[in-house]
């Protein structure tokens, strides 16, 4: 049995993404040099009209969602293969004073489930940058 394939609710609607994150120190162009890797979408550093008050954060991002792929595995596979072989520059970030993270977020009911199997677990462990879940409970 896959992770996709428990028994129970699942998150509806998950959406996988790599996020670095920083104040005005951070340059969303940089970061996609650093990373080799082409953004889904950015935001230069300042204050944010959609973002809660005071957050002036810039933020470089790296998204799956349901528009590609409604499977959480799919999306969570898609975006560790596309990161995995910049590790050292994620690190490097990191160092940097930058905020990275692989966030999941989603739609849940009472009892709902987000299943991880044990490689995916090691792969997102290897990365090393925390994983942030963030679950939504409002009606969709």
């Amino acid at each position: 049995m896959t992770a996709d394939q428990q028994q129970g609710a699942i998150w509806a609607l998950p959406d996988v993404s790599l996020v670095v994150r920083g104040g005005p120190e951070l340059d969303p162009e940089e970061v996609s040099r650093k990373l080799a890797i082409q953004p889904t979408g950015t935001r230069e550093p300042g204050p944010s009209r959609w973002g809660p008050p005071g957050d002036v954060d810039g933020e470089w991002r790296l998204q799956v969602d349901e528009r590609s792929t409604r499977v959480f595995s799919e999306q969570l596979d898609t975006v560790l293969t596309a990161v995995e072989p910049h590790a050292g520059a994620v690190g490097e970030l990191m160092a940097d004073g930058l905020s990275v993270t692989l966030t999941i977020r989603g739609y849940v009911g009472n009892d709902a489930q987000l299943a991880f199997t044990p490689e995916q677990m090691r792969r997102v462990a290897l990365l090393g940058v925390p994983l942030t879940l963030a679950p939504s409970t409002s009606e969709r």
